[in-house]
């Protein structure tokens, strides 16, 4: 899809460059092509979220460890609620399989890819989320 998209940026610039000098709406052949390279960027945009996404859900094992820290940290707690953070700490995965060497692949994924989803204009937002999750995977 990437090379598609480069194939069709030639043709795109000098589309819109023309569009611009002439003062006018694209003719149908021309809106054509500007359509055709809109809808590769809808797509690509459209993966990259799926993977963006992705990462984030097999990260998110991290948020659990987070919060389950720092409510041990919180001050002045009951016995009971001790007991409940143990067990939850103790409780068994929600999915199966081999959850460290997972998140341990999801991390090094993110790592390779967050240069790149930074650059693909994903929402800052979750690229936000994706560093403090990899943030947190470090200081395990």
């Amino acid at each position: 899809m990437n090379r598609r998209l480069l194939d069709v940026n030639p043709q795109y610039h000098a589309i819109t460059t023309r569009l611009f000098l002439e003062d006018r709406d694209a003719l149908p052949q021309e809106q054509g092509a500007l359509d055709q390279r809109n809808e590769l960027l809808a797509q690509l945009n459209q993966l990259r979220d799926l993977q963006l996404h992705a990462l984030l859900a097999a990260l998110a094992p991290l948020q659990r460890i987070r919060k389950q820290e720092a409510q041990r940290d919180s001050a002045l707690r009951t016995d009971s609620q001790d007991r409940r953070l143990h067990d939850d700490a103790q409780a068994p995965a929600d999915d199966t399989g081999d959850r460290p060497n997972s998140v341990a692949q999801a991390y090094q994924d993110a790592v390779e890819l967050l240069e790149t989803l930074q650059d693909s204009a994903a929402p800052c937002a979750l690229i936000q989320q994706l560093q403090c999750l990899m943030h947190d995977y470090r200081t395990l």
